[in-house]
């Protein structure tokens, strides 16, 4: 049941964790909540007058007649736009077909010739050719091939990795026929993927039809008008990630798609047709405009619904795009949100895995509260800057396993009673076993403290750390400062081996790289579940000052000079204890002369101890407290280091244990 307890936490939050990264439908339904409710509440008005709807709208139905039109009514409608002055004319329509009513191929069918009558085709190719026109092209799943060899218009340059093989793709299309597309300015998509909700949240700014790369139609419309020939498409590894021209450039997702950020529309913007063809239309309404012609009317079909719940006609989203190309003002979903999501999502989890078990209950819905509020405030932040960062699917997953934390806690505290009391006696007999144990370890201090010098203060009632220090001679010196990789009993027990070997050794006068390999040895027998030991072992010279030295996987040696000059002796051997060894040239050795410097060696918890206003001692602190007190004698470096960790009124965070070794 306790093992139950323990794990179901973490094996929830894998889970959880799991789910998003597999980005699920379930995760992308819950994302569309949070991302619709943005664009409704957080929808601008557009301030974008450079795009006009020529609408196929009923009211030109009305007057012109059932759609489709004949061809010379949109040859008619392309030249009266070039009479108001456009930019370029986008059509979100096809010309897939012959003209069925043209009135030449019509005669021609009863074998009557005529110089007189229109050819309705040839007009609208003639008006294409002489304006500055942008076709649209569609993406067909089916498998019915009409082999249109049409090509598009744009010369795509990609830059790293080939874009084709990243954007979607579809095997067939729908095209205006070939002798339009031919003398066309530009051709542009018009595909939308599909969506469970159907809902148009994101478009292909290029798809691969028929093995070729076409670009959006609303991002051609901006290439023609601008005279660009090319569009720069940049992807690597991970996929696309720029796409550029000379005046423009967009970031996509890695799939070259891009999500709308849809704004309140102009309905000025939209002009009838026949308004058009009746030149009813006051000029600065489309003088120098880009002009899509496409259809609100509700007999064609063409509608799509949008993120804020309104159904717009299927021709205003390329309006949108253009905008939003225009702006650089697409929202922003990519791997980088994507990245965020995640790293917001396990630190919640983790934080809601351990915090309610930390604080008390009633605490515990303050924070969960205050972390809800917090990732609201985080997303909408972002948002305001275009970047989308879902934060409901991690509030849904954070509560669920709030609730569960919550719970385990409940039957955890059922038994907190009994558990206390039984580790209490237990810790308790631990703790004066190893205090026991860690007495004998330590010797007294050396009768020339000037010489050597060293200390230890205990974060807990047993310590982890251990030094000792044997005179041979008179004028030989072997000392040594390690820390035990664990605390309690079993520390103390493999310190006390260690510390054994080391004075055994030391007093039948064996060479440094004995000892370390018979501790090495010693401790690699006995320890406990991996447990080693780093450590400075070395013998001093006291004639000659100098120090042959061996450090094993423990903090570097500080050495320094009465100038404060201070350099570093790191570590050349792995931890005590790691594996036996035989060799005793394993152990290899350094030397170092100290005349006229002090050799201080120290544990982490020295460099790694609270100073009194809660920042860390680090190594650039510990110079900077020897140097600015002038601090050279052994017994006040200890004394004065140990002093300023102490200082702090809060537990130690680590055992503080350093030794001295002075060559003045």
């Amino acid at each position: 049941m306790n093992n139950v307890k323990k794990y179901t936490g973490i094996v929830l939050l894998i889970f959880l964790v799991l789910i998003k990264i597999q980005d699920s439908n379930f995760v992308m339904k819950v994302e569309n909540i949070l991302y619709d409710a943005y664009q409704t509440i957080f929808i601008e008005k557009s301030d974008y007058n450079e795009v006009v709807i020529v609408d196929i709208d009923e009211k030109s139905i009305g007057e012109i007649g059932q759609f489709p039109w004949r061809r010379d009514v949109f040859a008619d409608l392309l030249n009266r736009l070039n009479q108001y002055g456009v930019l370029v004319v986008a059509f979100d329509i096809f010309f897939s077909e012959e003209d069925k009513q043209n009135p030449k191929k019509i005669l021609e069918e009863f074998n009557i010739e005529s110089d007189t009558v229109i050819d309705s085709d040839q007009k609208l190719l003639e008006s294409i050719q002489s304006s500055n026109v942008v076709l649209a092209v569609l993406g067909d799943v089916s498998d019915y091939n009409k082999e249109n060899l049409s090509k598009p218009k744009t010369n795509i340059i990609s830059r790293g990795m080939d874009a084709s093989d990243y954007v979607y793709s579809f095997k067939n299309k729908i095209t205006s026929l070939k002798k339009f597309n031919d003398v066309t300015s530009g051709i542009g998509t018009i595909s939308y993927l599909d969506s469970p909700d159907a809902v148009l949240r994101s478009v292909p700014i290029f798809l691969k039809i028929g093995g070729d790369v076409w670009p959006a139609l609303s991002l051609e419309a901006l290439r023609v008008v601008h005279g660009h020939k090319s569009i720069l498409i940049n992807s690597d590894e991970t996929g696309i990630n720029l796409i550029k021209t000379r005046k423009y450039q967009i970031e996509p997702d890695p799939n070259a798609i891009v999500h709308i950020k849809y704004k309140e529309f102009n309905k000025e913007n939209y002009i009838p047709a026949v308004d058009v063809l009746n030149m009813e239309v006051e000029a600065e309404k489309l003088r120098n405009k880009m002009v899509i012609i496409g259809s609100s009317a509700a007999g064609l079909f063409d509608f799509v619904k949008i993120p804020n719940g309104n159904v717009i006609p299927g021709v205003q989203t390329h309006a949108h795009l253009i905008e939003n190309i225009v702006n650089n003002d697409f929202i922003i979903k990519n791997i980088y949100t994507t990245i965020v999501e995640n790293i917001l999502l396990i630190i919640s989890l983790v934080l809601v895995l351990i915090i309610p078990n930390k604080i008390l209950p009633k605490f515990s819905i303050v924070f969960f509260t205050g972390l809800v509020v917090f990732l609201f405030i985080l997303s909408m932040s972002a948002y305001q800057y275009n970047y989308f960062v879902d934060v409901l699917y991690i509030i849904l997953s954070s509560s669920l396993l709030f609730l569960t934390t919550l719970y385990f806690r409940y039957l955890r505290e059922n038994e907190i009673a009994i558990e206390n009391e039984k580790k209490q006696i237990v810790l308790k007999q631990e703790r004066e076993i190893a205090g026991e144990v860690q007495k004998k370890l330590f010797p007294a201090e050396f009768s020339n403290k000037e010489l050597i010098y060293a200390k230890n203060v205990p974060a807990k009632d047993v310590s982890g750390d251990y030094y000792d220090y044997i005179s041979i001679n008179k004028n030989e010196i072997y000392f040594t400062l390690a820390d035990v990789s664990g605390k309690g009993v079993k520390a103390g027990i493999l310190m006390a081996n260690a510390a054994a070997v080391f004075r055994s050794m030391a007093k039948l006068e064996k060479s440094v790289s004995t000892i370390a390999k018979f501790i090495n040895n010693q401790v690699a027998d006995n320890s406990y579940q991996g447990m080693f030991i780093t450590a400075v072992i070395g013998k001093l010279n006291i004639a000659e000052k100098e120090i042959e030295y061996i450090n094993l996987g423990h903090e570097p040696i500080m050495v320094f000079d009465k100038n404060y000059e201070f350099e570093y002796l790191k570590s050349t051997l792995p931890p005590l204890g790691i594996m036996s060894i035989e060799d005793d040239g394993f152990f290899q050795t350094n030397k170092i002369n100290i005349k006229d410097k002090n050799l201080m060696i120290y544990t982490d918890g020295v460099t790694e101890g609270y100073l009194e206003n809660g920042e860390e001692l680090q190594v650039a602190g510990l110079e900077k407290e020897l140097t600015n007190n002038k601090l050279i004698n052994t017994t006040e470096i200890i004394e004065h280091v140990s002093n300023i960790l102490t200082k702090r009124n809060a537990p130690l965070r680590d055992d503080v244990t350093s030794m001295v070794v002075s060559g003045h």
